[in-house]
């Protein structure tokens, strides 16, 4: 728990703020639907599923978020390009909020970029993501979707340490940043994802986030159940895997206390689990920094406010 010298952006999608000190704003959750292995789905490659079913998650989230304060978005994934055009079709119609686009390759990613062009959502449509490997046309499609916000992976092949995270998204005098790279392809609002590997990297994932905010400003979040499901996977024992849920929720809330402004924490139907225990580690955040530095929360409807 700490306060940061350095100006903080604070980014606004339509009602929803993102970024800030620590205890000024809640953390941004966000859930994935459609994913690889969602029961919900019957065909991926063509984007079939039952609606009813995936709407019922969509509104349980919105109904804990409404209710706990926590902001609430959905990470909107597919593998191929026909079956995004279906998702984010129906995803705009059931939501108001924004919500990211995260295709499994470029080809379907760009025709994300498309159709959020035809139906006309380029304020409130969040890129997921871009990487030292984004192809040109991609960026070029980015340029041409004029979608105004991403997530930038903070991705360092050659130095995994919290300043490696740095110098890939400042760049160096022999290759460009993502920043400059983003801006370049006219992108406004960009949000740093400083990228976990497996379980124990969730460490120098959380350390970079508070290093993101410090040097550079930007609201930088991750998403630990990117390790957390693969190591389910590993664990011997029904006794463990009983205790998947407490050790999920436990590697997300730990990095909040790093400053983490966003959380992509996985299947959307974890936000039960996922929500209340944001809720309250935010409002710990939100007294210590109300009280040991006169920060006050930005939100009426803060969790400190609402669940205390």
């Amino acid at each position: 728990m700490f306060q940061l010298k350095t100006n903080q952006k604070i980014y606004k999608f339509s009602k929803l703020r993102i970024g800030g000190n620590p205890g000024e704003l809640p953390t941004v959750l966000i859930g994935n639907i459609f994913y690889k292995g969602m029961p919900e789905v019957s065909n991926h490659k063509e984007g079939r599923f039952d609606k009813k079913k995936v709407l019922k998650w969509i509104k349980l989230a919105e109904n804990l978020s409404e209710k706990s304060g926590v902001p609430h978005l959905l990470d909107v994934m597919a593998m191929y390009p026909r079956a995004i055009t279906n998702y984010i079709t129906f995803a705009s119609e059931q939501t108001n909020s924004p919500f990211l686009i995260d295709g499994a390759n470029s080809e379907t990613r760009i025709a994300a970029l498309d159709i959020i062009r035809q139906l006309g959502l380029e304020k409130i449509a969040i890129l997921n993501g871009i990487t030292p490997g984004t192809t040109q046309e991609e960026l070029l499609a980015i340029r041409a979707s004029q979608v105004n916000a991403a997530v930038l992976m903070a991705y360092n092949e050659l130095d995994y340490s919290p300043d490696g995270r740095i110098n890939i998204l400042k760049g160096s005098k022999k290759e460009i940043g993502l920043l400059a790279l983003a801006e370049n392809v006219g992108l406004e609002k960009l949000l740093i994802d400083t990228v976990v590997f497996d379980v124990p990297s969730i460490s120098y994932a959380a350390e970079s986030i508070k290093l993101v905010k410090e040097k550079l400003g930007y609201p930088a979040g991750c998403s630990p159940a990117n390790a957390t499901y693969s190591w389910k996977e590993a664990l011997k024992g029904e006794d463990l895997k009983k205790g998947f849920v407490a050790a999920n929720v436990s590697a997300h809330t730990l990095t909040q206390c790093w400053g983490a402004d966003f959380l992509i924490y996985g299947p959307i139907k974890q936000a039960g689990n996922m929500i209340p225990a944001c809720a309250i580690v935010d409002s710990i955040i939100a007294y210590h920094a109300m009280k040991r530095f006169g920060t006050k929360p930005l939100e009426k409807n803060h969790p400190l406010h609402t669940i205390f």
